[in-house]
Formats: C-alpha cells, sequence, structure tokens
C-alpha cells in the first residue's frame, strides 16, 4: 500500500494538520494476510542482503527461535543469494560464528565504523528489521546510512512494530501497555514514512503483516486481518536510497 496522493503534501511537510485523516492506496497483496518472515523471505529471494541487527537480543532468544524456526537470520540465508549479517555486538557474532557457524557476518557499527566487505560490494537491501524502535534519533541514523552507503546499496527494507496492533490496543483497553522495554517509539504507516522522507530516503512500498506466525486454524481471527491491514502486528516499508531527491507521488 502507498500513502494516498492527498496525503504526500503533509508528508513532504509542505501542508500542515492536527487532524487530518491519512488515507492509503491499496493493491491486491495488501489484502493477503502474511507473517514478516514470509514477507521478507518474499521479498529478499535471490538478492544480495545486508542484514542489520542479525544477533537479536541474546543467544536464548536465538536458540528459542531456531527450535520454532522463527530466527530470520537463517530464512534470509536460506533464501537470498547472498546475506551479510552485521550486528554491534562482537560477542553476539563471535556466537553465530563459532557456535552456529554462519561466517558470513561482521561486528561493526554501520554508521561509525567502515567495512571492506560492504563498501566493496554492491547491494540489493539493507534489512534494517525490528531495529529503529530502539534507535534514540531514528531520522539522523537513516540520514547517515543514506548519505554513506547510497551509492553501493539500492534499498532499504525497514520493519517496526505497529502502534495501531489490536493485540497492543486491546492490552490498552484493560490499562496496561505491552512493551519491549529498550523501545523508544511506536510507529504507524505514517509516522515511519514521515521519518524515512525526513532522512531522504524515496519509499516504494508499505506491506502490514503479521509479527509472528499466521496459524491457518486461526480462521476468524484471519479473517478479521484480511480485511483490516492497519490493524495488524508489524509494518514493512521498502524505500530507495538516494541523496537529495523528492519523493516521487507514487509514495
Amino acid at each position: 500500500m502507498r500513502i494516498s496522493s492527498d496525503g504526500l503534501p503533509y508528508l513532504h511537510g509542505e501542508k500542515f494538520s492536527n487532524g487530518y485523516r491519512i488515507g492509503f492506496d491499496y493493491e491486491q497483496q495488501d489484502w493477503l494476510y502474511r507473517s514478516r518472515i514470509d514477507v521478507l523471505r518474499e521479498i529478499c529471494s535471490g538478492l544480495q542482503l545486508i542484514h542489520l541487527g542479525c544477533v537479536d537480543h541474546d543467544y536464548d532468544m536465538i536458540r528459542k527461535k531456531l527450535k520454532h524456526d522463527k530466527w530470520l537470520h537463517k530464512h534470509l540465508c536460506d533464501v537470498s543469494g547472498r546475506c551479510l549479517g552485521v550486528d554491534i555486538s562482537t560477542p553476539g557474532i563471535q556466537f553465530l560464528k563459532e557456535t552456529l557457524g554462519y561466517e558470513d557476518v561482521e561486528a561493526l557499527d554501520i554508521i561509525e565504523d567502515n567495512s571492506d566487505t560492504i563498501n566493496n560490494s554492491k547491494w540489493d537491501y539493507l534489512l534494517i528489521p525490528e531495529v529503529l524502535e530502539h534507535i534514540n534519533n531514528p531520522v539522523s541514523f537513516l540520514s547517515a546510512i543514506n548519505s554513506k552507503y547510497h551509492q553501493n546499496i539500492d534499498r532499504v527494507v525497514i520493519t517496526v512494530p505497529n502502534a495501531f496492533s489490536k493485540d497492543i490496543n486491546r492490552l490498552a483497553s484493560k490499562g496496561y501497555e505491552g512493551i519491549n522495554t529498550d523501545h523508544r517509539y511506536w510507529f504507524t504507516p505514517y509516522t515511519l514514512s514521515k521519518v524515512v522522507t525526513q532522512a531522504g530516503i524515496q519509499i516504494e512500498n508499505i506491506i502490514m503483516c503479521k509479527g509472528g506466525i499466521v496459524k491457518q486454524r486461526s480462521i476468524f481471527r484471519n479473517r478479521y486481518f484480511r480485511r483490516h491491514p492497519l490493524m495488524r502486528g508489524n509494518i514493512v516499508l521498502i524505500g530507495s536510497l538516494a541523496m537529495n531527491h523528492q519523493a516521487s507521488s507514487s509514495c
């Protein structure tokens, strides 16, 4: 889906409203209810990828996700032409190498450090999955990526939890906030688009999906989410890296 043309002047700061109702242009695929892993597997199939934040939170979480076939980095390695795993955690990268056998990984700060592996190759996508909500200043972070890598990385794929999620709002109605305690932000399709646009990245597509596995036996729940894309748990945004451009009307 894409933000409707009527909403683009607000996205780019040309107009302002303190109560505007942003509309979206939907495509046929937007009525499919899929998991984040399935969406990313489809997007990344056969391509050259950099997976930022490949370590996840800790080793126990990786083992648990591997047991249930939910560890994203494995799925990306399975379907891509190449998947370079990058993470700021040196112990985590050592764990991936020495314990799990993943050799195509590097410990580095993608903004502050320089990597010959990244700089000397051409990449289709930089994946930033479930990372942006942990960053203190997401506009500055994405702007730095755009400035540093726009010549050798074509696109970014960003995924974040959706503030409109039905499950999150159900907890809120009971007086609780369900949250990863390291998160700084909640995003919506519009606010994520605003951040990405401010960073000079051109939005190509937004896909709403489920964070975990879509259980086929949950017939009525799945039917609800097929009909209400904005209530799904995750946002996937695809954008092209290019400096000093204006986003096209198709975003």
